[in-house]
């Protein structure tokens, strides 16, 4: 069987994510994946974006979220949750006292005390991550990000395509606002304002306001991401299920969900299949229900790539059991 080409680089550096149900072995899929394609040569970095990390018990290494080096070509790390979002906030703080420094009136700290806990929060901390991660994509040949489970991961995944919505609807207020200002300064004339000494011009041109920059310049980023995961030459998704009702259905929505947002979904992996030489009776119910839905498996995925990992008399940890799986997944 020949390398499943959308594994491997094809235009620039190749990213694949994979998801799926908690629990199903994603995260071994994924580590077996990183540690296959590294043995054929290609630089590979494995990102962990899942809150409940275990990839550094997979590799049994201790990660953090700096790129270790596993093996030759393969390097691994586990993104902190907590941390992402406090770096997440503190960027965003940043930015709003430099933008609005002569709104001093507002205490900003409060806000984002606040916002800290609101709905969306880790999803947009978890889109940064994997922002400044493709941004210094050149340094690797293939980037694979273990996620969260399916419904977090999705969120994450539309997120670029909403961002990009509501950031343009911003420019669009935004210039009114210039529109506004300008109509303003023609019959009153500038606005100024003193802070801490220094005197502010009230911006009203475009190449003059630092929301307008701020904006433009969000908007470029999410452009960026948005381009690389619905790009088939660039990324794949890979989705990780056991041979059961509940994760079929999952990996189904998974499936319709990512295909609204143009995002490649490439290969189903059957995780956990139960081969047995010789029939057992105390366990055909359970064979005769996987096999049914491995049946079901194939009829809806029929434009998708689908390969079977049986069950192992052992857990697959360390880097040759890892290796033995990936070649599965991967092909030879």
């Amino acid at each position: 069987m020949a390398v499943r080409e959308y594994l491997i680089p094809k235009e620039g550096f190749r990213v694949l994510f994979f998801i799926g149900k908690g629990g199903v072995g994603k995260t071994t899929g994924s580590a077996a994946v990183s540690v296959t394609l590294s043995k054929k040569g290609y630089k590979t970095l494995i990102v962990s974006i899942d809150p409940a990390h275990n990839l550094g018990d997979v590799f049994e290494v201790k990660l953090n979220d700096k790129p270790k080096q596993i093996a030759e070509n393969l390097y691994a790390m586990e993104l902190d949750m907590e941390k992402l979002i406090k770096a997440y906030l503190k960027h965003l703080e940043e930015n709003l006292k430099h933008i609005y420094r002569y709104l001093t009136v507002i205490n900003l700290e409060k806000y984002f005390e606040v916002l800290s806990f609101s709905p969306g929060i880790e999803e947009y901390a978890t889109l940064e991550a994997i922002k400044e991660i493709l941004q210094k994509g050149d340094e690797w040949d293939i980037i694979i990000f273990d996620t969260p489970p399916t419904g977090l991961t999705l969120r994450v995944m539309a997120l670029p395509h909403i961002a990009l919505i509501w950031t343009n609807k911003l420019i669009e207020v935004r210039r009114k606002i210039l529109d506004k200002r300008r109509a303003i300064e023609n019959i009153q004339g500038e606005r100024k304002f003193v802070v801490d000494g220094e005197e502010y011009k009230l911006p009203s041109r475009e190449r003059e306001d630092p929301v307008m920059k701020e904006l433009l310049a969000y908007r470029g980023e999410i452009e960026f991401v948005r381009d690389i995961i619905t790009n088939r030459d660039r990324t794949s998704v890979v989705a990780v299920m056991n041979a059961e009702m509940l994760p079929l259905y999952e990996t189904e929505r998974a499936h319709e969900s990512l295909k609204k947002f143009k995002i490649p979904f490439n290969l189903v992996v059957v995780n956990k299949i139960i081969e047995l030489e010789e029939e057992v009776p105390k366990i055909k119910v359970r064979m005769d229900a996987q096999k049914k839905v491995l049946r079901k498996i194939h009829k809806k995925f029929r434009d998708v790539n689908i390969v079977k990992v049986p069950m192992f008399e052992e857990e697959p940890r360390g880097l040759e059991w890892l290796e033995r799986i990936g070649g599965l997944i991967v092909g030879d």
